[in-house]
């Protein structure tokens, strides 16, 4: 009941600030969703059956974010971003999470402290409600440059879906680009040189700490770009980007060395995109990473080095390619399709999505995502995976979205 409580005081607080946007130089704005999930997941070879996965499972969310920014003055920003999730498992086959949740990759912490995110949790799991603080940050413009000091998304590197510098909190391997990324605690200096140049310093901090410095300019018809990146003050990262255009053709390269305290070795990422038959646009990218396993069984999944530990890397293996294509359906209608391949197993990730526009701040999305790949077989207690996509689930997702 404290739980719903103080969601209502924080829901009041923040309309109590709408009525106070035409009188300020501030804005309020809200993003809702919601939608559901039909996931199918692999069944494991060799497990007990008290320990088997459920075959499938129905979940359902609804989430809102509130978002306001306020500006004292022409040179500065306040911008606080509070959302609220609720998830509920409406249905599943008899089974255990325990696997799943044993190949879940590790991952940095870059806050220095947060809110308690479970605010309302059942007693069986399958209904919570959750909490973030995702944004809190202010911005200031100077004559040396633009400081941003406070939770907020970071990302580097100039590849669309394989981005071997982009190591902050990156998503998920997927075969369609993602939209949102969460917020860290970070000091961030952009400082401009120039029309086309800019020089970006940082730091991130939490229990784990990470110093950045990135180059960025555009000379003729290449954008450069030049990151070098330090963890926990063991562990570094040395990255070069270049992009331009060879005709109609956008074409961009990234290379990458990671230097760790227990691996090593070499990323690269080739990539074009092309607008092709009219209003079909392409995307294709080939990636190398020296760091993953040329096929399986994959050692990470029981003895990863220190960049799968802190989710700075995520695939795998050692050659992938991905393929992403879409195309306006109709003037409200998008339809994607998208596939990325492990080349060193021969394992797949593909998806279809059609999204419709409803109004101009709303929309409704649908998509499939289902992966190609041998299910991972347990040997005693210990997962064995030879196909690194054959550990992902498959999913049927319906999701409802707007800002006001």
């Amino acid at each position: 009941m404290r739980s719903f409580q103080l969601m209502a005081c924080i829901l009041v607080l923040f309309t109590l600030m709408a009525g106070r946007v035409c009188q300020a130089d501030s804005d309020l704005w809200f993003d809702v969703s919601a939608g559901g999930d039909a996931i199918g997941y692999p069944q494991p070879e060799g497990l007990p059956e008290a320990q088997m996965p459920p075959a499938w499972a129905v979940d359902e969310h609804l989430e809102g974010r509130i978002n306001y920014s306020y500006f004292p003055g022409p040179d500065s920003e306040l911008t606080v971003q509070y959302g609220l999730e609720q998830r509920w498992r409406l249905a599943q086959d008899e089974g255990s999470t325990e696997l799943a949740s044993a190949l879940q990759p590790g991952g940095a912490d870059f806050r220095t402290w947060d809110l308690d995110s479970e605010l309302v949790e059942s007693d069986d799991g399958d209904f919570a409600v959750y909490q973030n603080l995702d944004r809190l940050y202010g911005l200031f413009y100077t004559p040396a440059g633009t400081v941003t000091v406070g939770r907020q998304a970071i990302s580097f590197g100039l590849a669309k879906v394989f981005s071997p510098v982009d190591v902050v909190l990156p998503s998920g391997i997927r075969a369609q680009e993602p939209s949102y990324r969460p917020g860290v605690d970070a000091a961030r200096w952009l400082v401009p040189f120039g029309a086309v140049s800019e020089l970006d310093l940082g730091w991130v901090a939490g229990d784990d700490n990470l110093l950045f410095a990135r180059g960025y300019s555009t000379i003729d018809v290449w954008t450069l770009e030049a990151t070098a990146i330090e963890l926990n003050s063991s562990n570094y990262l040395f990255g070069f980007g270049a992009q331009t255009a060879l005709g109609s053709w956008g074409v961009w390269q990234e290379l990458a060395w990671l230097d760790g305290e227990d691996d090593e070795g070499v990323r690269l990422t080739l990539g074009v995109d092309q607008q092709i038959l009219g209003d079909v646009y392409v995307v294709a990218e080939y990636h190398y990473n020296g760091l993953g396993d040329d096929g399986g069984p994959y050692s990470q999944v029981t003895d990863p080095g220190v960049f799968y530990r802190k989710g700075m890397v995520v695939p795998w293996g050692r050659h992938y390619a991905s393929v992403q294509a879409s195309n306006p359906l109709t003037p409200l209608v998008q339809g994607q399709v998208g596939t990325t391949i492990n080349l060193s197993d021969g394992s797949a990730l593909s998806t279809v999505a059609v999204d419709w526009s409803l109004s101009n701040n709303s929309g409704l999305k649908v998509g499939v995502e289902w992966p190609w790949g041998a299910e991972p077989v347990i040997d005693g207690q210990v997962p064995e995976v030879e196909e690194e996509f054959g550990v992902y689930p498959s999913r049927i997702t319906v999701n409802w979205s707007t800002v006001f």
